[in-house]
């Protein structure tokens, strides 16, 4: 059998690496001119900016790939314990637990391109895919710039610029309507010279519906600090230098003093295509066979919550479980990647919701809420959560009796308590 696979990012790249244990031939399709150097590329605007790399997609990662973590140490990156994170919520510095998870820090260019060198398959760059071709019903192959390349499986992995809908619709194939919401967040980013005893990762957390500023800093390879200030309801960084500073002086977390130091690498650089979207294309009716999609060009998260490595990197181990790519089979597939977004969609969507929505967000976002005096107060219930955030643990892990009896203890605690500037944190 023969796949090809429509991009060469994260999600493209981890399809690939499982399909090509049980294909005869796996080409994947990328726009982007690409090079094995470490560099930023056009097709992944978001790669100059804090990317997580959540602990479950670490584990999936080193699955595939043995041996990765240790090569991305090796290049750079930092590896600390999940818990090692220095966090300001809104009523304040969460605390601190050795959750014995690891945590890589690094920058986009260097997981991409160190993940695309152990690929086997074919990758073909510099390929502009124009849409779908069908015989008897049934996807055979895609339609390039240059012409029909020939599949029995095509998998969409093209991401956010996923063109897959308008594709089906020209075939006369209907899909829903994609659910979107829209925090109207925009990131501004620098790169600085790390200070010795800077975290391996620090932030300040947005909270709706007042704190609408805040700031995620990371180490990245070339003992570098990547700094990405955040804002949310349109209230976004700027990208001149003044702006951007008189941005992170606003905020509650002391960056600005810990930057006192450090030496400026870059200019400031600008990303505000975030809004959330999920295509039910598990709900189209007459789906076609030989196609399925994943990743971004399914369901594209925030990137504040650092979700979408990690989501893909679960749905490409589904190839290992499906075999039928029929009409039948492959609706059945997207399923199976429906179920694997569903919870993580519901959390962050949720928070999302609270930027857009004036009335209460329901009984997630009330208990949701109860849990950010929690993970300040109480090391279990932190550890708890960052499985969760992680994806180690589900969210079903957060309605034990257990912890509704530990979190009743903060449940009367003032959120504004936490809105005045924060202390410095421990480093």
């Amino acid at each position: 059998m023969k796949a090809v696979v429509i991009g060469g990012g994260i999600a493209g790249l981890l399809a690939a690496r499982v399909l090509t244990e049980t294909c005869d031939d796996v080409v994947v399709l990328e726009r982007d001119e690409l090079s094995d150097e470490v560099e930023y590329r056009a097709g992944v605007p978001q790669g100059r900016h804090v990317h997580g790399l959540l602990v479950r997609g670490g584990e999936v990662l080193e699955e595939l790939f043995p041996g990765l973590r240790e090569e991305l140490v090796r290049a750079g990156a930092s590896l600390a314990d999940a818990g090692d994170m220095r966090i300001l919520n809104p009523l304040g510095w969460l605390a601190t637990a050795h959750t014995g998870m690891p945590l890589l820090s690094l920058s986009r260019p260097l997981l991409e391109t160190c993940v695309r060198r152990r690929v086997t398959a074919r990758i073909v760059d510099g390929v502009h895919v124009t849409g779908l071709s069908f015989r008897g019903g049934d996807v055979d192959g895609v339609l390039t710039r240059d012409g029909k390349v020939d599949a029995d499986l095509v998998v969409d992995a093209s991401g956010r610029s996923s063109k897959l809908a308008a594709w089906l619709a020209a075939a006369g194939i209907t899909t829903p309507e994609p659910e979107v919401v829209d925090s109207r967040t925009g990131y501004a980013t620098r790169i600085y010279t790390a200070p010795e005893d800077f975290p391996v990762a620090y932030a300040e957390s947005l909270s709706a519906p007042n704190l609408t500023r805040g700031v995620a800093a990371m180490r990245v390879e070339g003992d570098r600090l990547m700094v990405t200030a955040q804002g949310a309801a349109g209230d976004h960084p700027p990208r001149d230098l003044d702006g951007y500073q008189e941005f992170l002086d606003s905020l509650r977390v002391p960056i600005s003093e810990l930057l006192a130091d450090a030496e400026p690498l870059t200019p400031v650089y600008l990303f505000a295509r975030t809004a959330s979207r999920r295509n039910a294309f598990e709900d189209t009716a007459n789906w076609p066979g030989g196609l399925v999609a994943v990743g971004d060009a399914v369901c594209a998260f925030n990137p504040v919550y650092g979700q979408g490595i990690t989501v893909a990197a679960m749905e490409a181990l589904l190839f290992r479980r499906h075999g039928d790519f029929s009409a039948r089979g492959c609706r059945a597939f997207q399923r199976k990647v429906a179920r694997t977004s569903k919870g993580t969609w519901a959390m962050s969507s949720n928070a999302d919701r609270g930027w857009v929505e004036t009335r209460r967000r329901g009984l997630l976002g009330w208990y949701l809420g109860k849990w950010q005096a929690g993970i300040v107060h109480d090391p279990d219930l932190f550890r708890r959560f960052v499985r969760v955030v992680h994806m180690v643990a589900t969210p079903a892990s957060l309605f034990s009796p257990v912890v509704f009896r530990r979190l009743a203890k903060y449940s009367r605690l003032d959120p504004r308590r936490g809105r005045r500037r924060g202390a410095q944190s421990p480093r």
